[in-house]
C-alpha cells in the first residue's frame, strides 16, 4: 500500500477514515509528546516496545537489528509524561523507481505500549510520520504489506492500513517452497509461529536473540 505524499494535508487528512480522523484528534488532546530526535534512553524504550511486540508475535528478532536515527531511517517516538508508549521507524533509502523517478520512503515497524494503547499513539504516529516524510520532500510512503489472509494480528493491520485509504497494489515475490507455506498457510497457527521461532534461535543463536 502507497500513500500519496503529493497531497496537501488537508487532502490526506480528508482521505482517511473517520474513525482514524477521530483517533488523531484524541492523541492531540491526549497529552501526547511527539519527538523527532529522541535521546539514547528514549531510542531503548522504543526499542524494549519493539522486543515485546515481537515476542507477543513470536517472531525472531535478528540481533543486528536496532531503532536508530541515520541518514538511511528515522525514528519518532511518542512520549507520555516523559515514558516513550509508541514508537515509528521508517527507511529512508527505499527503492527508487528509475522509470518514474518517484522519491519513496518505507515504514519499516510501529509498536506501542498495551497499558497506553487508549491514548491512539500508534494512529497519531501514523499520521505525524505520513506529514514529517511529507516534509523532506518524499513522493509516496509505502506502508508494506496488507494481508487479510494471514488472520490474527495480520488481518487487524490490514484492516488498519486499509483505513489510511492508500493505492494498494498486488505484488508478487519469489520465495522458496517453505517460505511461500509458511507466508501462505502455516504463520496461521500460533504453534507454528512457536516453533519456527524455537527452531531459528537454536540452530542460529549468533543472528537471532532468544527471549
Amino acid at each position: 500500500m502507497l500513500i500519496n505524499l503529493k497531497k496537501s494535508e488537508t487532502e490526506l487528512r480528508e482521505q482517511i477514515n473517520k474513525s482514524l480522523r477521530t483517533e488523531v484528534r484524541k492523541a492531540e488532546k491526549s497529552g501526547l509528546e511527539i519527538k523527532y530526535d529522541p535521546n539514547e534512553e528514549e531510542i531503548q524504550q522504543a526499542y524494549e516496545l519493539y522486543l515485546q511486540m515481537m515476542k507477543k508475535k513470536h517472531i525472531p528478532v535478528e540481533k543486528f537489528y536496532y531503532l536508530w536515527n541515520s541518514d538511511k531511517t528515522k525514528l519518532i517516538v511518542a512520549l507520555f509524561q516523559g515514558k516513550v508508549v509508541s514508537y515509528i521507524q521508517f527507511s529512508l533509502d527505499s527503492p527508487i523507481d528509475i522509470q518514474k523517478k518517484t522519491k519513496l520512503c518505507a515504514l519499516e515497524t510501529i509498536a506501542n505500549d498495551d497499558e497506553y494503547k487508549h491514548l491512539c499513539g500508534n494512529s497519531f504516529l501514523y499520521w505525524k510520520g505520513i506529514l514529517y516524510m511529507q516534509s523532506l520532500w518524499f513522493e509516496y510512503l509505502n506502508f508494506n504489506g496488507v494481508d487479510y489472509e494471514g488472520g490474527g494480528d495480520f488481518s487487524s493491520l490490514a484492516h488498519f492500513k486499509r483505513k489510511w485509504n492508500g493505492i494498494e497494489l498486488t505484488c508478487i515475490s519469489k520465495r522458496n517452497l517453505f517460505s511461500f507455506l509458511y507466508w501462505k498457510y502455516l504463520r496461521k497457527y500460533a504453534f507454528i509461529q512457536k516453533c519456527v521461532y524455537f527452531l531459528l534461535v537454536s540452530f542460529f543463536p549468533k543472528r537471532y536473540l532468544k527471549y
